[in-house]
């Protein structure tokens, strides 16, 4: 059992994104960290973890951590790369195009990129994905003791997920995106040296 201090839809996925940390990997980015728990597990295996938010409230609920730094900024605004980049129901809150630009850029060469988003559904276009609903529903009932998270900004999405495949086929050649449980699909970009 996680000894996280609660459960939601996004820290379901982070053991996935502590999969795709590369060993080499010194530094780390965590794009829209939150209060900052990924960026803490991300610290147990990178060297220095800046997390990044556009929430200056939810950044103050932040315990600090070893290793880790989180300040208030906009991601398309860095300029540094970084050996691992996560973004966790994110990318959504920014156009597309815009947001896999900044992402391609932010990752240093031999480095890791690993989103965990959300796409807009349509009844037609993702109908095998409702048999899943009741599965969905159960682990949120499983887990309805420990549920919560920080007080972040919540944004529904505007792509498609075909849309989203097309921009990261077109700008992060090779990525591989899977549509997972709870309305969230992952990507794995791993840019050549």
């Amino acid at each position: 059992m996680s000894t996280d201090p609660y459960w939601n839809h996004n820290t379901h996925y982070h053991p996935w994104i502590l999969e795709q940390v590369p060993a080499h990997a010194r530094t780390a980015l965590d794009i829209g960290c939150g209060d900052g728990l990924l960026a803490r597990k991300l610290a147990t295996r990178c060297d220095a973890v800046l997390g990044v938010d556009i929430d200056e409230n939810v950044l103050a609920t932040a315990p600090s951590a070893p290793n880790v730094h989180l300040e208030k900024a906009d991601f398309r605004d860095l300029d540094d790369t970084f050996d691992m980049v996560t973004a966790v129901a994110t990318l959504h809150h920014v156009p597309i195009r815009d947001g896999v630009a900044a992402l391609r850029h932010l990752v240093a060469p031999g480095g890791t990129l690993a989103v965990v988003g959300l796409w807009k559904m349509h009844p037609l276009t993702d109908i095998h994905y409702l048999p899943l609903i009741p599965a969905i529903r159960g682990l949120d009932w499983w887990r309805r003791g420990r549920r919560g998270g920080p007080g972040a900004t919540v944004r529904d999405p505007q792509e498609t997920l075909a849309e989203i495949r097309a921009v990261a086929a077109e700008l992060l050649p090779g990525a591989r995106i899977h549509r997972r449980l709870m309305w969230r699909y992952t990507l794995v970009w791993r840019r050549p040296r």
